[in-house]
């Protein structure tokens, strides 16, 4: 199976309660999982970005994936993260992003491509609609960052995307956190946003709750199924990075099985595992 992810690297320098650390982070969570999960007969290839100040950081994982679309720039973006336990994570950009390329790669040989749409510029609308019209594969979208537009502080806002029932007419997975869920339209109930999606196209949405756990919601026989999974509670602050590794845990299980029940089951375990070993 050949596997394609898409998505730009960020540099994370965290803040949790005042106590600063640095960590790759953006698409690296997401290939970090995949690489982890993936078996012998998986081709693993990644679209995204590098710069030779932070690539020792990066490369571990990113060796382990074909380098045909790893591309050197300048700088990649650099994210200050402030996380707390009261309020969703803030995150301020430096080094503003390059829309990553695409145009002369042959989507048509992938099985499977997961687009986790990290920086919201990794990629546009057009491209996303040019991926679709050349391959038959699974296509993952992580809403993530397009949901927050930034503003001329660098800081990123929660606001609604206007045009999201395009970018839904080219996805089969969708994932998202319940406030980036809430930027896909103007409805006032999460099922009738749901609802909306699945007609425009999706086949699955995935609805991340943070300790909760995380929700899915399908067609079934024409109707609007739902599933949760209440997560077990673990005590870490910094949770940056769970929703990447939700996301590819549950992308890598469904194309494997096409199992919505087991997929998200599976991705919660994997997350769970994940938080506690950034405890210990």
């Amino acid at each position: 199976m050949k596997i394609l992810l898409i998505g730009h690297s960020v540099f994370d320098t965290f803040l949790v309660n005042e106590k600063a650390s640095y960590s790759p982070g953006g698409i690296y969570y997401s290939a970090r999982q995949i690489q982890k999960l993936s078996s012998y007969d998986n081709e693993l290839f990644i679209i995204t970005q590098f710069d030779n100040n932070t690539k020792e950081f990066f490369m571990p994982v990113y060796s382990q994936f074909d380098s045909s679309f790893l591309e050197e720039v300048s700088a990649i973006p650099s994210v200050k993260l402030v996380v707390n336990d009261l309020e969703e994570r803030k995150e301020v950009y430096c080094n503003f992003p390059s829309k990553l390329k695409t145009e002369k790669i042959d989507f048509s040989v992938f099985d499977a491509i997961l687009l986790n749409m990290i920086t919201g510029y990794d990629i546009e609308l057009d491209d996303l609609k040019y991926i679709r019209s050349k391959t038959s594969a699974i296509i993952f979208f992580d809403v993530h960052t397009l949901s927050r537009p930034m503003n001329e502080s660098g800081e990123r806002i929660f606001k609604i995307i206007e045009n999201f029932s395009e970018f839904a007419q080219n996805i089969d997975i969708l994932q998202s956190n319940e406030s980036e869920f809430n930027t896909l339209g103007h409805f006032d109930f999460e099922y009738e946003r749901a609802k909306f999606l699945l007609q425009k196209g999706v086949k699955i949405i995935l609805l991340t709750k943070g300790v909760l756990g995380a929700k899915v919601f399908f067609w079934k026989n024409d109707e609007v199924m739902s599933y949760f999974i209440a997560a077990k509670e673990i005590n870490n602050a910094n949770t940056v990075g769970c929703g990447d590794v939700f996301g590819a845990s549950f992308f890598y299980n469904y194309i494997r099985n096409k199992n919505v029940y087991q997929s998200l089951s599976f991705a919660i375990n994997k997350t769970e595992d994940f938080l506690k070993e950034k405890v210990n």
